[in-house]
């Protein structure tokens, strides 16, 4: 009976829509935007709080999202389903998930993000799903199909690609090598965050979950990065940082995944997931128009070929599996 719900369920998620509002999709294309240009946000905001130390800064500017993130996180939260609520015996995990998906996910991202070239980080975060992939079938969770397996190795060619051409570019970033380590280790770490998710998510929402987790990992984050933040001289800060931070806290924190969640729900998650692949295409594109990086020759075509990959390696989940194939924020 359990399996045949599992059908019914899959069946009505993939059918043709017949009544999606054009709506839907034009909230939809406003995530990659979003996410892409996170990208471009955190390379401003580096400025203005790395004046504490490399990794101080990090975590100086993850304590000032958090503050604000939180807040919208759970008030969007009630408002959308009038109900804050987890059951006790869940906490246990949901704290040991939090500390990994959360406090030391976000201090990678950001870290990798600030010492790599947009278009690197914005497509090594994006391997997520082949990760996840590999960690489903290491833990007898998934098996990978043909299909999977060879996009896998596909993937893994373009990565290794961007990484050698980022390395071997004219343009030179502090840390390079070092960072595009570390956002190989957030790639990692969101994989880890879309497997691991699911015992949580066969009794929560995408939502709740989401909003529990950075809730958790603010208590963390807000006071291990408050000294950092306090030095940041505030009253100085440009327009454009303060347009920044609000982007980075609310608008890609909040607002893009609840417009993909609403996604995932309207049009199922193999429809939804096309919009993930716009992400690195953004941040490329917004990083040399507005920053004036460019990738190399080698590091293009990797992109190109880790897309390839990343189409033939994600499982066509859906419904709340469809988290697996959200790209980091």
């Amino acid at each position: 009976l359990r399996r045949q719900r599992q059908m019914c369920i899959r069946d009505r998620a993939d059918a043709p829509q017949a009544a999606v509002s054009p709506w839907t999709y034009f909230l939809l294309a406003t995530v990659p935007l979003n996410w892409g240009l996170n990208f471009i946000s955190l390379k401003v905001l580096k400025h203005s709080f790395t004046v504490a130390g490399p990794l101080a800064g990090v975590y100086g500017l993850l304590s000032a999202r958090y503050a604000l993130m939180v807040v919208a996180l759970l008030l969007t939260l009630w408002l959308l389903e009038r109900d804050l609520t987890i059951r006790r015996e869940h906490w246990r995990y949901l704290l040991g998930f939090a500390f990994v998906t959360v406090v030391v996910y976000q201090g990678c991202f950001a870290a990798g993000v600030f010492y790599t070239l947009a278009a690197e980080s914005a497509l090594l975060i994006s391997t997520a799903p082949i990760w996840a992939a590999i960690i489903n079938h290491l833990l007898g969770w998934e098996r990978l199909s043909l299909r999977q397996a060879v996009g896998t190795l596909i993937g893994f060619l373009g990565i290794a690609a961007v990484i050698v051409g980022g390395l071997k570019g004219a343009q030179t970033v502090e840390y390079h090598a070092a960072g595009l380590a570390i956002m190989v280790v957030a790639g990692i770490l969101w994989a880890c965050y879309a497997v691991f998710s699911k015992p949580l998510l066969r009794h929560y929402s995408p939502l709740k979950v989401t909003a529990w987790i950075h809730t958790i990992g603010a208590v963390v984050l807000i006071p291990v990065g408050a000294r950092a933040a306090l030095a940041v001289e505030w009253a100085g800060l440009p327009a454009i940082t303060w347009v920044c931070l609000l982007h980075f806290s609310l608008l890609a924190g909040v607002y893009a995944f609840v417009v993909w969640y609403r996604g995932v729900a309207t049009i199922g998650s193999s429809r939804t997931v096309l919009f993930q692949y716009c992400v690195p295409i953004v941040a490329t594109l917004a990083a040399y128009l507005l920053l004036h990086e460019e990738p190399t020759v080698v590091q293009i075509l990797g992109m190109a070929v880790t897309l390839v990959g990343l189409q033939l390696a994600v499982p066509r989940h859906t419904g709340r599996q469809a988290v697996a194939d959200l790209p980091g924020e």
